[in-house]
């Protein structure tokens, strides 16, 4: 990720782009580029220190300084450092200088200070080399460090990386983001919408796979709190709308010290690649939540949920996971919120209240302070507030009690259970 300082943009009234590297700028990258993957390889085993001075020493005109400095840092962030010293640094620098300080009270007007002396009475009492101490004094400062391994990515894929990671440092910015995608297959709807789940955005999906959909995701800027940590989040999935072959991208941004209110336009027309994976299935958190439910041997199973419901005039959603009763065939559906989303359990309450053509559990973090009464008994979804982090029984729990609730919240909606599927397209 490129920080504000390394960011290559241009302001026109009030909008706001990357300076993608294009025609001379990418040729003048390109040669920078292969130099520097050059360095970064053949200093795999050696100090940091090092590196740097030879990066510092490639010579790079004024005008290209920012696009170097944003290729060394995403290349830095393919790089594994780690400390190497068989002894705790701050532990020997302890011992040295409480030494040294001995030695230095204990001369003479006419003696000389023996470095050499103390590091070998230190070393004694450390069982270890006078060069081992010598090297170990600071081994745990940045420079040196050693350079473990280094993920080498070709030239191009770096410039790559390098465009995409414009877009992604101006939407650190952002208050709101609204993306249209159209025309791509079942299993990339999926994908996308599994992507804003996986990274536990704030968003709204209206649409359906015949007109495509529109993502309506809210920006860092507009939260109190937790500002950068939902920002890299949200940075995080941009990658995965890259994936997409159509789409047009607006985000709303507070830019420079002033927080100007700025417009940001990105679209498939700009050609950026990525080679995004897509996004487990489910998040971390409930694969063992998985394991954990299917410890208690029930009547049910769980699965991660691969369809999108998608209600006309509604918004489209994914829920996390999917229950099947082994005995009846009945599906109910699971969806967790996180810390941030307090807004969005709003939004999806409505929407139970409204009718919805499946059960559905929503789990909500206690943090959150909603009430599991808020939804009634002919609603086709039940709140479940945990502490910590969801419980297989207390899920279970909920799972066996009415099963007629889910039928006649699908009645009163006019439609029977699971009548809307987004695995297919069909309705």
């Amino acid at each position: 990720m490129l920080t504000t300082d390394l960011l290559r943009v241009r302001r026109k009234g009030d909008a706001i782009a990357p300076r993608f590297l294009r025609g001379a700028d990418a040729a003048r990258a390109s040669t920078l580029a292969a130099r520097y993957l050059e360095l970064f390889a053949t200093h795999v085993g050696r100090p940091r220190e090092e590196l740097d001075a030879a990066l510092d020493a490639v010579e790079v005109p004024a005008r290209d300084r920012v696009v170097a400095l944003g290729l060394r840092k995403l290349l830095e962030d393919r790089c594994e450092f780690e400390m190497v010293s068989e002894l705790e640094p701050e532990a020997v620098r302890r011992a040295v200088f409480l030494a040294a300080a001995a030695a230095h009270r204990a001369l003479g007007l006419t003696d000389e200070f023996d470095r050499g002396a103390v590091l070998a009475e230190v070393a004694t009492r450390l069982s270890a080399t006078p060069a081992d101490l010598d090297k170990a004094l600071y081994a745990d400062l940045r420079g040196s460090e050693i350079l473990k391994t280094f993920d080498r990515p070709s030239p191009s894929a770096l410039l790559s990386r390098y465009d995409v990671a414009l877009a992604q440092g101006i939407l650190l910015r952002a208050t709101k983001v609204v993306a249209q995608v159209r025309g791509q297959p079942p299993a990339r709807y999926r994908a996308l919408f599994r992507a804003l789940r996986f990274h536990g955005l704030l968003s709204q999906v209206r649409g359906g796979p015949e007109t495509g959909y529109v993502l309506e995701i809210d920006g860092p800027f507009s939260l109190f709190d937790a500002v950068q940590r939902y920002g890299l989040k949200l940075a995080l999935f941009l990658p995965h709308l890259l994936a997409c072959s159509q789409y047009e991208l607006r985000a709303q941004v507070l830019w420079g010290k002033s927080k100007d209110r700025l417009v940001f336009d990105l679209s498939s027309a700009e050609g950026l690649a990525t080679t995004a994976a897509d996004p487990p299935t489910t998040a971390p958190e409930l694969d063992g939540f998985m394991e954990g439910f299917a410890k208690l041997e029930s009547e049910w199973s769980v699965h991660p949920n691969e369809r999108i419901f998608a209600l006309p005039g509604e918004v489209a959603f994914v829920p996390d996971l999917r229950f099947d009763n082994r005995e009846t065939g009945e599906e109910v559906y699971l969806e967790t919120f996180g810390f941030w989303s307090r807004d969005a359990v709003w939004r999806r309450v409505e929407l139970l209240r409204k009718g919805f053509p499946a059960r559905i559990v929503l789990a909500i973090g206690k943090q959150l302070r909603v009430s599991e009464e808020v939804l009634d008994e002919d609603a086709a979804g039940e709140i479940y507030v945990y502490r910590a982090s969801p419980s297989p029984r207390a899920v279970l729990e909920r799972l066996r009690r009415d099963k007629r609730q889910g039928q006649r919240a699908g009645r009163s909606a006019g439609l029977p259970p699971h009548a809307v599927r987004g695995d297919e397209g069909e309705k």
